[in-house]
């Protein structure tokens, strides 16, 4: 299927000089290092685990090995993606970009703030479908890869933790039992608290509050932090959603990083096909996986 072009104009006189697309939510899982990315990946990768049981007893001479060694590995198989689209020139002619395109009739020139507002929109939305994929994918979508949350919820050894639905009032609550279902073992890990728009924002307001109320004022509202840990905010997480983990045991995998922020372009009349279309494409690859469930809290109302 063609790519749909719909303007709607009644273009006279000045424009604004520029051009201003839909507001996309920010990618901010990778960005703000909250899992670990690995590249060059176009098939597989094995991501080993090691578990040692002890084999502790009483001392008694001689040497009577016990304990249990396991190896074992999850395989992330990276995605791959491709979103093709194209422009007819002529469309533009005829509203916005007669002046740039020049008096030919043959429109040598592609409209050039036309098509990087396109690019930069192109862009944006990537970077959002792939933050939302990458924790709530599914892969039986053609367009899609399977995310963290629906692996987890195949996987018995992740935390799950049942809050109820975040608001103001209960958002301290509601995060301690988030945090409370951390095993002790792993207290002493680097470990981050990932929480949904929500939840942030529920949270600032509450810290703002106490701010007032115990005459801290603005050094209560840098950064949001409970307990020893920062909260990250990530917004391909639902809402009322936390998640507790060491970025090293959550793995995005992919070619290029760079091939999410590359759109490649060609003008079909520079190149000898004389359609005046204006033709683009990217295509990348990616994928999520794990290393230890049991090393996950996952907090949301269950019910």
């Amino acid at each position: 299927m063609a790519t749909t072009t719909t303007v709607t104009s009644n273009y006279a006189g000045k424009e604004a000089g520029a051009i201003v697309g839909q507001a996309f939510k920010e990618a901010d899982t990778i960005q703000k290092g909250f899992i670990t990315t690995f590249e060059n990946i176009n098939f597989k990768l094995n991501l080993r685990k090691i578990e040692l049981t002890g084999g502790k007893r009483e001392y008694t001479c001689g040497f009577v090995p016990a304990g249990a060694i396991t190896l074992s590995e999850k395989i992330l198989e990276p995605k791959k993606f491709k979103d093709d689209f194209s422009v007819c020139k002529e469309t533009f002619r005829a509203q916005w970009s007669e002046e740039s395109m020049g008096a030919s009739a043959h429109n040598d020139n592609a409209p050039r703030d036309i098509m990087d507002a396109i690019l930069v929109e192109k862009l944006a939305q990537t970077a959002e479908e792939l933050d939302d994929n990458i924790w709530n994918g599914d892969a039986t979508n053609d367009d899609e890869f399977d995310g963290y949350l629906k692996l987890w919820l195949a996987d018995s050894e992740v935390i799950d933790v049942d809050i109820e639905t975040v608001t103001e009032a209960n958002v301290e609550t509601e995060l301690k039992k988030a945090m409370n279902a951390v095993p002790v073992a792993l207290r002493r890990k680097s470990l981050k608290m990932g929480v949904s728009p929500d939840v942030y924002q529920y949270y600032s307001f509450y810290l703002i509050g106490k701010g007032i109320t115990n005459g801290l004022g603005g050094d209560a509202n840098t950064t949001p932090k409970i307990g020893k840990w920062d909260l990250v905010e990530i917004n391909g997480l639902p809402t009322s959603t936390v998640v507790i983990a060491e970025p090293k045991n959550l793995i995005f995998g992919t070619g290029l990083l760079a091939d999410h922020n590359e759109v490649k372009m060609a003008d079909e009349d520079e190149i000898g096909l004389m359609t005046g279309l204006v033709r683009g494409s990217m295509v990348y690859n990616a994928g999520v996986q794990y290393y230890n469930g049991a090393e996950i809290v996952w907090a949301r109302p269950i019910a």
